[in-house]
């Protein structure tokens, strides 16, 4: 069966159906579906580049894969014009622009530029930046997919030096270069997060046992993941039982 999509011109339903008025034909096998009365059209698994479009009526329904392959360049495309307009006035949209491009690996030149603009001047002298562990970790980010990682670590630096950098700023940091599998300056992130937040006993101590275990420092592991289970808050005893399963793993030596 052939889903016919065509420009309708004057004629009414398909009455008046010429071929050449098509614009795209798909085939499709309509399925089993419950009872519609009204013919409904709708979308499901909607995922960044695809969605699966459906028409519904009475007991079938006729599904159609939608797919765009180059959607991080169109959504680069339209960032780039929005910019250049009245969101250009917002630093906060230029660096969620570069944060895109650094998270998808794409236009990474361009969004190191918009990067600084989020933090020096957004819009041709007409609007301030702002420096921020937020804006600065955005640059950090773009600079480190771009392989530029000394350069990436010396602007967290940086940020890490400012007063705002709040406790779970620097656990987001910390737990982000242990995904990067860096656990050495994972450690001293913690290290520092537990330094300036003694009043903490369940994150920053949490954070220090898993990078402690994952350089192979059983001692200090053991210590700190003995002190996180003793301190875990109301709303995180659902991580216990994985808490205590890590702690008797390691004791056990495996």
């Amino acid at each position: 069966m052939d889903l016919d999509f065509f420009e309708g011109g004057q004629g009414w339903g398909s009455f008046q159906y010429d071929p050449k008025d098509d614009v795209l034909r798909v085939p499709v096998d309509p399925i089993d579906a419950p009872y519609t009365e009204f013919m409904t059209f709708g979308f499901d698994e909607r995922r960044p580049a695809s969605t699966v479009a459906y028409l519904q009526w009475e007991k079938k329904r006729i599904p159609l894969k939608i797919e765009v392959p180059n959607i991080n360049q169109l959504y680069v495309d339209q960032m780039r014009e929005d910019l250049l307009s009245w969101p250009g006035f917002n630093y906060q949209n230029w660096q969620t622009a570069a944060q895109f491009c650094a998270d998808n690996k794409i236009n990474l030149e361009e969004a190191l530029v918009w990067a600084e603009k989020a933090i020096h001047e957004p819009f041709r002298g007409a609007v301030v930046g702002v420096e921020d562990f937020s804006t600065l970790s955005t640059k950090s980010a773009v600079l480190g997919a771009m392989g530029r990682t000394s350069e990436a670590d010396a602007v967290m630096d940086k940020a890490l030096a400012l007063p705002n950098s709040g406790m779970f700023d620097m656990h987001a940091y910390g737990v982000g270069l242990m995904r990067a599998s860096r656990p050495d300056r994972a450690l001293k992130i913690f290290q520092l997060n537990q330094q300036r937040h003694p009043e903490e006993k369940f994150w920053t101590y949490f954070d220090l046992a898993r990078a402690y275990t994952a350089l192979g420092d059983k001692a200090k592991a053991i210590k700190n993941w003995e002190i996180t289970i003793a301190n875990v808050p109301e709303n995180r005893q659902f991580m216990l039982p994985q808490l205590q399963t890590a702690l008797k793993k390691l004791k056990e030596g495996s």
